[in-house]
């Protein structure tokens, strides 16, 4: 095989697979094409993370989970079904479920569309930004206020900004 075909093979491999986060490749629109083995479609945040999965005929919480990068016990554990149906949406991030450092909840949107989140006892940045589908340096910048450098632990009930999250 010449270097020229090596190249181009190499290359279409980039551009059609997932990137190391095992995200789906972004696109301009809101919504990607379901990745290889997956039918359905995936619903990208403004950072081009994967936040939830509309099922196709023939998914599983195994298939969806292994496509993700978890297991299918946390997969579960942020949707309520026993199975997956097609067209059923799947959340990926457990947005609406109290997780391990991010437990607090919405108490609805600032004056700009973004989601205000009312911290509990336990929650940390990395645990919010993780439910939430943001960079962990997006909520740092969306909550300038409250930063007096060093490491930011916001305070049982502290309300702060999610910036680009989804409302689900």
């Amino acid at each position: 095989m010449c270097w020229a075909s090596a190249l181009v093979c190499v290359l279409a491999g980039c551009v059609s697979g997932p990137d190391e986060s095992g995200a789906a490749p972004a696109t301009e629109t809101a919504t990607a094409a379901a990745p290889a083995g997956l039918r359905g479609a995936t619903e990208l945040n403004g950072y081009h993370l994967p936040m939830r999965y509309t099922a196709a005929d023939g998914d599983t919480w195994e298939s969806i989970a292994s496509y993700f990068r978890m297991t299918p016990e946390i997969l579960k554990s942020f949707n309520e079904p026993a199975s997956v149906a097609a067209g059923q949406e799947i959340d990926l991030r457990g947005v609406s479920v109290p997780q391990l450092g991010a437990a607090g909840q919405v108490t609805g949107f600032d004056g700009r569309g973004r989601l205000l989140y009312r911290t509990r006892s336990g929650d940390t940045p990395a645990g919010i930004a993780s439910r939430y589908g943001v960079p962990l340096s997006a909520l740092r910048m969306a909550n300038l206020d409250l930063l007096n450098g060093g490491e930011w632990i916001p305070p049982a009930g502290t309300v702060i900004t999610i910036p680009d999250a989804p409302a689900g």
